[in-house]
């Protein structure tokens, strides 16, 4: 099975803005929003993971402005799974306005049996639709800033 790239468009509204730019926490609910999009773009929505599949609870948060993000930018979410280990996984988040990465962050989740929370093992179905650890949405076109690493 090929890796799964979802990318979604949303404009930025009034209520993610703290006087012209975004809050800071935008980042991080747009990265939830991004991870809920494709697990239920793979067949996997939330609400079959909370019922059947096992907790993955975030275990650490990372994200960095790059570009200031204002009211009314349409913005391109890049999301996709990568560095799947025995029972890890990162959710991967690019932010884009007209090609140009304007954030980037990162989510590192660890599967749990609900029940006993203890590690169990990443799900087949993740592993074969996650992208490879070096994958970077450059294959897409988008470029990443000024100055900074060609994979960041």
């Amino acid at each position: 099975m090929a890796p799964y790239i979802h990318t979604h468009r949303f404009r930025i509204a009034m209520s993610e803005v703290d006087v012209a730019q975004i809050h800071f926490t935008a980042l991080f609910r747009w990265m939830d929003r991004g991870l809920s999009e494709w697990l239920a773009n793979t067949g996997h929505p939330f609400t079959e993971i909370l019922a059947d599949g096992p907790g993955i609870p975030v275990v650490d948060a990372h994200a960095q402005f790059r570009r200031r993000i204002l009211l009314d930018d349409e913005i391109d979410l890049t999301t996709w799974i990568a560095a799947v280990g025995t029972a890890s996984f990162r959710s991967r988040h690019w932010f884009a306005r007209n090609g140009e990465l304007v954030a980037d962050g990162e989510l590192i989740h660890v599967c749990l049996d609900r029940l006993s929370r203890t590690t169990i093992s990443a799900p087949s179905w993740l592993r074969e639709l996650a992208t490879s650890d070096e994958w970077r949405p450059m294959d897409l076109g988008h470029e990443p800033p000024h100055g900074s690493a060609a994979t960041l």
